[in-house]
């Protein structure tokens, strides 16, 4: 495997021209499978070492390094190749395959002003996503996500996503499918709002390393919710306090909260397997004034060959946004199911913006579909 490396970089990890490798030879595939343009930058006033595939142009981000870490940069790279792979799904076999390919790794210059200005693409790309950068983790697992699904364009050519060529080109040198790149577990997901005397719920299969951010889309889009509130989730233990996990873009949300009664952490950087299964429920409230709380329960783990949320079934209606909680609910059911009521028609025209709208499988599906496509996360403004 080639590191091509800017100048900025060299310096950084201290290696002199002679023990440099040719930078010529990386332009076809499958040797530019092999190659990576790094370059060592700064973003959010952090610094960040950005690896870009010669290929593909699926990117990698090692943030704030440090001197230790530029002692053992091979490593580093290897591990932070093998985490953004594992993260979208990638067989391990198929990861160890793509590494004994490429072998060890060497270092060279750059090998073109047109990879240095697809490189430098790259970096403007992460620092526009750059709110999905953990300021707590070295290797970012969710940066290369984000970035490897925003479109492409070379020359003439049609555009692509790094990540769907990523998966292609692994496939063609392991001697695979494409649909055989993948070996994810889905965790069934049964996500009930907890109202007396109402059975309203839903269940969905989500991949387990989407974040808990994710979680919060796909329960928006499930249930119909308009994403006006905040939110949060909470994980009760038996022998520690509660993890609290925040949508920590809310600078007050984070501002006010007792980080010595919770385990507080943040939202776009929490995969749901690092929760499930070790605990089988998390509660999640929306809209802290009509405080609606779903429990959402681990059925199952499913295995699949497929990257995204899926809806499988539900019941029942959920509540209209702003009712004012279990009692202005069971007010509102009150009043519509009585036509001669005084308020009936207020309330019935009030109600066709603010209550759930009666959307097929198909729909939900097509909306879950972009949780993880396009140019973000969500189908909702995250």
């Amino acid at each position: 495997m080639i590191i091509q490396c800017t100048k900025s970089l060299l310096d950084k990890i201290g290696i002199k021209g002679n023990e440099l490798a040719s930078s010529e030879g990386h332009e076809q595939f499958p040797d530019s499978l092999m190659a990576w343009h790094a370059n060592f930058v700064s973003i959010n006033r952090r610094k960040a070492i950005i690896l870009m595939n010669n290929e593909t142009r699926y990117p990698i981000v090692i943030y704030r390094p440090s001197i230790k870490d530029f002692s053992k940069i091979k490593e580093l790279i290897r591990e932070a190749i093998m985490e953004a792979l594992r993260m979208e799904g990638v067989r391990k076999e198929v990861i160890e395959a793509y590494l004994d390919k490429a072998g060890e790794i060497s270092f060279s210059k750059t090998s073109s002003r047109s990879m240095v200005a697809k490189m430098n693409n790259t970096v403007r790309e992460i620092e526009f996503m750059g709110t999905y950068l953990d300021e707590e983790a070295k290797i970012q697992r969710y940066i290369s996500l984000v970035v490897g699904r925003l479109i492409q364009i070379s020359g003439s050519n049609e555009g692509f996503y790094p990540f769907e060529k990523m998966l292609e080109y692994l496939g063609s040198i392991s001697g695979i499918d494409i649909d055989e790149v993948l070996d994810i577990d889905l965790y069934q997901l049964k996500i009930q709002i907890n109202i007396e005397g109402h059975d309203i719920w839903r269940r969905v299969l989500v991949p387990a390393t989407y974040s808990f951010r994710h979680l919060h889309n796909i329960i928006q889009t499930v249930f119909d919710w308009q994403n006006y509130h905040l939110h949060e989730f909470v994980v009760e233990r038996a022998e520690n306090k509660p993890i609290k996990i925040l949508m920590d873009d809310d600078p007050e949300t984070l501002e006010y909260i007792n980080i010595d009664e919770f385990d507080v952490r943040q939202e776009r950087f929490v995969a749901l397997e690092d929760i499930f299964p070790e605990y089988n429920e998390v509660m999640y409230e929306y809209d802290f004034g009509d405080a609606w709380e779903h429990t959402v329960t681990l059925e199952k783990v499913v295995k699949s060959k497929t990257f995204q949320a899926t809806y499988l079934d539900g019941n029942g209606e959920r509540p209209p946004e702003d009712v004012g909680g279990a009692g202005g609910f069971e007010e509102y059911l009150r009043i519509m199911d009585n036509e001669k009521h005084p308020r009936h028609q207020d309330i019935k025209a009030w109600a066709e913006s603010q209550k759930e709208r009666k959307l097929g499988p198909e729909k939900i599906n097509q909306w879950l579909n972009r949780v993880t496509s396009g140019s973000g996360f969500s189908t909702i403004v995250i």
